[in-house]
C-alpha cells in the first residue's frame, strides 16, 4: 500500500521548526557542565526534549514525512525506468550476437 505525503501547512512548519529548536536546546543543555553537577538543570534539558517530542507528534504523520522529504532534497515523484535484460548479458563465456 503506497504511502501518501503532503506538504505541511505554514502552521505545521512552524511547529516542526520550534520542535527542532527545542530538541537542540535540550541536547545542548544535557551536555552542559552545570547539568552534570545539578539534577535540576538536567531535568530542565530533559523536559525540553520531552516537550519537543510532544510538539513533533502533534503534527500529522503525512505532513511530518512530507517535510522530511522536502528537507532532504527529494524531488516530486516520477516514473522509474527499468533497464531491459539485454544490458545484463555480459556473462563470462557468453557470446553476444
Amino acid at each position: 500500500m503506497p504511502r501518501t505525503y503532503r506538504t505541511p501547512t505554514s502552521r505545521e512548519k512552524a511547529k516542526l521548526a520550534k520542535s527542532r529548536k527545542l530538541m537542540e536546546q535540550g541536547i545542548q543543555g544535557e551536555g552542559d557542565f552545570l547539568s552534570k553537577i545539578s539534577t535540576t538543570m538536567a531535568k530542565a534539558a530533559r523536559d525540553d526534549q520531552k516537550m519537543a517530542k510532544e510538539m513533533y507528534y502533534s503534527v500529522p504523520e503525512e505532513a511530518r514525512e512530507g517535510e522530511a522529504y522536502n528537507y532532504a532534497g527529494y524531488k516530486a515523484g516520477g516514473l522509474v525506468k527499468v533497464r531491459g535484460q539485454g544490458a545484463a548479458r555480459k556473462t563470462k563465456g557468453c557470446k553476444i550476437t
